[in-house]
Order: structure tokens, then C-alpha cells, then sequence
């Protein structure tokens, strides 16, 4: 029986050995030929962003904006550019431009799903931080109007 095993064992090393590398312009896997945009793509997309000075990136977008059709590796282009931005308006135009990217690879969409969910935590963190500004507003307005009420109840009466 360990005959046997070993005699399979040579076999599968002696076929393995028959295998033609991939060429080095190929990819390694071969699910990313099928898929558009690949992980490591999307994140030396995002190192690329981020080493971008802000005038660099208004100019970035700005020829995004201009262009009338987007590929996806663009519409994640103008979505890590609108991530920098300091707007619930700019998080928003880049959830949609996330959200209109279809063609990824398996660890592409699970980045793209973080990045949408950091988006949107961000946008509902601005809109918690506005409504408790809002809040706090009406409540600095209610002590001071309490403290005048308290101020014309204590004021000596005049005989």
C-alpha cells in the first residue's frame, strides 16, 4: 500500500513539473482577469490620494467632474477624492460614485463595502454633530431667557 502511495506521489510530482508558468504580464490569479479592478489597485489608488496636496486634488476632481462618461477605476478616482473633502455634500456624491462600481474582484468589494460604510458613518456623525449643535443652541437660549425671568423676579419692588 505505501508502494502505491509513493508510486501516486511521483506521478503528481512528475506532472506538476509539466505545468507551464503564467507569463510574468499575466496575473497569478485567475479570477482578477475576469474582474476589472483589483484590491491592490484600489489601494495604491487611495496611498495616491492621500499623498495629494488639496490643490492637486481640486484639479483631480475637477477634470473628473468634467468628463461625461466614467469608467470604474475613475469613479473610484473621484470617490477617494471626494473623500478628502470636508462635506457631508462631497460624501455623498462619493457613496454614489462607489456605489455605481460593479466590476470588482472579491477583495476589491470588500474594501469598496468598508469604504462605504466609513462614508456613511461619516455622514451620519456630521448630521449628529449638527442636530446636537442645534440642540445646544436652543438650550444656551432657554438659560438665558431663565435667567432673566430670574433676574425680573428678584429685582427690589419700588414702595
Amino acid at each position: 500500500m505505501s508502494f502505491k502511495s509513493i508510486l501516486l506521489a511521483s506521478l503528481l510530482l512528475t506532472l506538476s513539473a509539466c505545468v507551464v508558468p503564467p507569463l510574468p504580464s499575466q496575473p497569478a490569479i485567475p479570477g482578477s482577469r475576469l474582474s476589472g479592478l483589483s484590491a491592490s489597485t484600489l489601494l495604491n489608488e487611495l496611498s495616491r490620494v492621500a499623498a495629494l496636496s488639496p490643490e492637486q486634488r481640486r484639479r483631480e476632481l475637477a477634470a473628473l467632474d468634467n468628463e461625461r462618461r466614467l469608467d470604474d477605476a475613475k469613479r473610484f478616482q473621484q470617490a477617494a477624492l471626494l473623500e478628502r473633502e470636508d462635506s457631508v455634500d462631497a460624501f455623498e456624491r462619493s457613496l454614489k460614485s462607489l456605489a455605481m462600481i460593479d466590476d470588482v474582484d472579491p477583495r476589491a468589494h470588500t474594501l469598496l463595502d468598508l469604504m462605504k460604510k466609513s462614508l456613511s458613518a461619516r455622514i451620519e456623525l456630521r448630521q449628529q454633530t449638527a442636530r446636537a449643535q442645534e440642540l445646544q443652541d436652543k438650550l444656551d437660549q432657554i438659560k438665558a431667557l431663565e435667567k432673566t425671568l430670574q433676574q425680573r423676579n428678584t429685582l427690589p419692588k419700588s414702595p
